[in-house]
């Protein structure tokens, strides 16, 4: 069950009293006020200063433009407390002259023309036991089955089966992001903060190629590992393995609020870096990204490009709908403001 919030915010606000002891700043709690409108978590008096702190599990790049909103409201100096700020949120706090403590260890704390700090603290043992939650390809792989449907109630076993893994290294991967407060102890994936913590942690190198691979050129299918499968009775069947459609192409694919040409260069997630190799060979590197045919990556988890599916509207087999938002969440301008307008049909929004 997830935690109470009167609980997470206790929590929260004992760990601070820690923190703000840690750089040996006295702090005095003051009651929040309550009733109607709007209202902070928590009240400290620090210095004689009045900070007004904003409490959550995890706060990531698309959090902040509304919490320093929401801070400044308050007519205050503004906090924000979280178990995990993803470090491109904290930039955006600091650059908003917001202040913050990230549970992992660091505290900052800015009230101009008296305070200034900003340091390691000690880390909260409660909240913080098992390390980084996405340390492992395992975590990232759970965090994609888990967004993919987050309304189902996945096992380990069921989960450890979809990802090709053990169910010891699944069952590591659920407790760690439980304890990072990005998983409830259901299984279920706390939208959308599970997918921005993803994302923060996604890399992706693209090789630009000067010819596209044809989709049914026997020469290139078993070298390249293309992995298009085979006809039966029942449909068109992938192989276990391939080369994955992603980014825009993809994203229309999904339905995505992208309009993009007939041309269009695709681009692909393959298995590995030796396939990577091999076809930046025998297709050639384009001199340019403006010149490229395609572009290639190694998928940044096995899973990517195994868990593709075949759609009418793609020759090429796509990535799941997880990985392609990730990608476009990666630019932070068309595939951002892709993000903000699509409210999928297919499957559920966790963005």
């Amino acid at each position: 069950m997830r935690r109470n919030r009167q609980a997470v915010v206790a929590e929260a606000a004992d760990a601070l009293e820690h923190a703000f002891d840690d750089v040996g700043l006295a702090v005095v709690r003051r009651p929040a006020p309550r009733g109607g409108g709007a209202h902070p978590d928590l009240v400290f008096e620090v210095g004689g200063q009045i900070v007004v702190v904003e409490v959550k599990n995890v706060v990531t790049q698309p959090d902040v433009a509304r919490l320093v909103a929401q801070l400044r409201a308050y007519g205050s100096t503004g906090m924000v407390v979280a178990e995990r700020i993803a470090e491109g949120a904290k930039e955006e706090l600091i650059d908003a002259g917001a202040s913050f403590y990230d549970r992992r260890g660091r505290l900052r704390l800015v009230i101009p023309g008296a305070i200034f700090v900003d340091a390691a603290t000690q880390r909260s043992e409660e909240a913080w036991t098992v390390g980084v939650p996405f340390g492992s390809d395992v975590a990232k792989e759970v965090a994609i089955v888990l967004l993919s449907e987050p309304a189902r109630r996945l096992g380990v076993r069921e989960i450890a089966r979809a990802i090709a893994r053990s169910p010891s290294s699944v069952s590591e991967a659920l407790h760690g992001l439980r304890t990072a407060g990005l998983v409830t102890s259901a299984h279920e994936p706390l939208v959308p903060d599970l997918f921005w913590e993803l994302e923060a942690q996604w890399r992706r190198e693209r090789y630009p190629l000067a010819t596209a691979p044809g989709p049914f050129a026997a020469s290139f299918t078993d070298s390249l590992q293309l992995g298009l499968g085979h006809g039966d009775a029942s449909g068109w069947v992938l192989d276990a393995e391939g080369w994955a459609l992603t980014d825009t192409l993809a994203a229309v694919v999904w339905g995505a609020p992208l309009v993009a040409s007939a041309d269009y260069p695709p681009d692909f997630y393959v298995p590995s870096r030796a396939v990577l190799q091999r076809a930046r060979t025998a297709l050639g590197r384009a001199s340019t990204t403006d010149d490229r045919a395609c572009t290639v990556s190694v998928a940044p988890v096995p899973l990517v490009c195994r868990r593709r599916v075949n759609r009418s509207e793609s020759i090429w087999p796509v990535a799941d709908h997880v990985v392609v938002a990730l990608d476009l969440a990666k630019d932070r301008a068309r595939g951002r403001e892709a993000l903000e307008r699509w409210q999928p049909e297919r499957f559920a929004r966790v963005w």
